[in-house]
């Protein structure tokens, strides 16, 4: 019989109130189901239905650990544990407001479990969650004291990095340092905290102190070169036989950089990039070496770059408008600015950029749309045609033109003209969903069209019957 299967027959002996026949149905199907969500859900129920309060409490336990979110198991082992155990109580009870999305109030109830047992485990467990719950309402501070608080009762290395973390998030690297040296002690084959240290040093500029933490060639390196020794960087970096690592094509250009050795350094820049694509240090980078040659605009473009790929496009729009006030002749910020209050909404300055990409590329169809888009939007359909109109010209495969087109051409009334850029619209995407609501439209338009022409030729008979007299 089928999983499915099983489950439809206990249901038809329970609506014929055979409930022990369902219940030893279900029973004997429990290893073949016991990570099913609703066979544990229907067991637990008809469990309860017949007496069985411990299996019920064992199935809804076994429940929440197969679906964590299952509100009825949380609900259920509330009124089974409330006289029964006032740890298990409080820590469902919070758990069940977390699903409920009342993760603060989940904090008492944490701190009431706590207080509920004498055993290390569980007083470990819902300090954990505590913490956790501090850290999703911004308590980042008692967060962190309920984590140390854990590694006072037991050594427990992702506390050691969660504490790390939590100190860098407030800018307290100095304590993360000390937790993480406590860390490596505690743990001292453990390569990967002996690394988050040596990183924490070589941003506070203590190099020496880095290399004595580093565990990898590629962190050693990085401290000889930070410490301005680019020989021995270089001869770590000769050593390196994995080139498929980005990390070494960073190092290279960073040691070219050292010795201003500008066009390997752009060599290795851009090898990186090839490995690692839309990295905001591949613009840091870039935007280095232009300051090191008195390249303003290269400086303030890369840097510009670099923020976008961080996605802070309030400081990458602050570093476009710099790089386009050091040359207003180069469109490549013009069209970073332009992105980026396209993404905004900001109409009055796509409008100014628009225009100023149109005089610096005359030809650019997307200049030329835009600023077509922009006079669509204030209404004024003449403007918006003389550059849709230039745009059609530079790019005839961009169908997308022909419907602005044709749209506008309805707009000011001339029919066959929309009919005319309507019809090429169709001809261009006859698979795009529009196509075929246009088809209709056009239908309509020499429709409307023919009723008109027989509307004005009565008239014109009427004023020459009057002639005739």
């Amino acid at each position: 019989m089928t999983d499915n299967g099983i489950l439809i027959q206990a249901q038809m002996l329970i609506d014929n109130e055979q409930y022990d026949k369902a219940y030893e149905l279900l029973q004997n199907s429990y290893e073949k189901l016991k990570e099913d969500a609703e066979y544990l859900e229907k067991i637990a129920l008809l469990a309860k239905t017949i007496g069985k309060e411990e299996d019920a409490e064992k199935y809804w336990e076994e429940l929440v650990v197969v679906n964590p979110n299952s509100l009825v198991a949380y609900s259920e082992l509330l009124d089974i544990y409330i006289n029964k155990n006032n740890y298990k109580y409080y820590l469902t009870r919070a758990k069940y407001k977390i699903l409920n999305e009342k993760v603060t109030q989940s904090i008492d109830d944490y701190k009431k479990a706590i207080n509920s047992t004498a055993e290390e485990n569980e007083i470990l467990n819902a300090r954990f969650l505590l913490a956790k719950a501090y850290e999703h309402t911004g308590k980042i501070q008692n967060a962190i004291d309920e984590y140390y608080r854990i590694i006072e009762q037991k050594d427990d290395m992702a506390i050691y990095y969660k504490l790390a973390d939590l100190y860098c998030e407030i800018n307290d690297r100095y304590s993360a340092i000390n937790i993480l040296q406590r860390g490596v002690k505690a743990f001292e084959n453990v390569d990967e905290l002996s690394e988050y240290l040596a990183g924490l040093y070589l941003r506070e500029g203590q190099y020496d102190k880095a290399l004595e933490y580093a565990r990898n060639d590629f962190s050693k390196i990085k401290a000889y070169l930070m410490k301005g020794e680019n020989n021995t960087a270089f001869d770590l970096l000769s050593k390196i036989n994995d080139k498929s690592n980005a990390n070494y094509y960073a190092l290279m250009a960073e040691y070219y950089f050292n010795i201003k050795d500008w066009d390997k350094c752009n060599e290795f820049i851009e090898k990186f990039n090839e490995l690692s694509p839309q990295n905001p240090l591949v613009y840091q980078m870039k935007s280095l070496v232009c300051d090191a040659n008195n390249d303003s605009y290269g400086y303030h473009y890369n840097m510009g770059k670099c923020y976008s790929y961080k996605q802070d496009y309030e400081l990458a729009l602050s570093e476009y408008l710099l790089a386009h006030r050091c040359d207003a002749s180069k469109s490549g910020a013009v069209k970073e600015i332009i992105k980026i209050n396209e993404a905004s909404g900001d109409k009055s300055s796509l409008m100014e950029f628009y225009e100023k990409l149109a005089s610096q590329e005359p030809d650019n169809s997307m200049a030329l749309k835009g600023l077509g888009d922009i006079y669509v939007d204030l209404y004024e359909f003449n403007s918006a045609l003389e550059y849709y109109l230039k745009a059609v010209k530079i790019s005839d495969s961009d169908y997308d033109i022909y419907y602005k087109l044709g749209f506008c051409y309805e707009k000011l009334k001339n029919i066959s003209k929309a009919k005319e850029y309507y019809q090429k619209y169709i001809d261009k995407a006859p698979l795009s969903p529009d196509s075929e609501k246009l088809k209709e439209k056009i239908s309509k338009m020499a429709s409307d069209e023919s009723d008109i022409t027989q509307s004005q030729d009565g008239f014109i008979d009427k004023i020459l019957s009057l002639f005739h007299k």
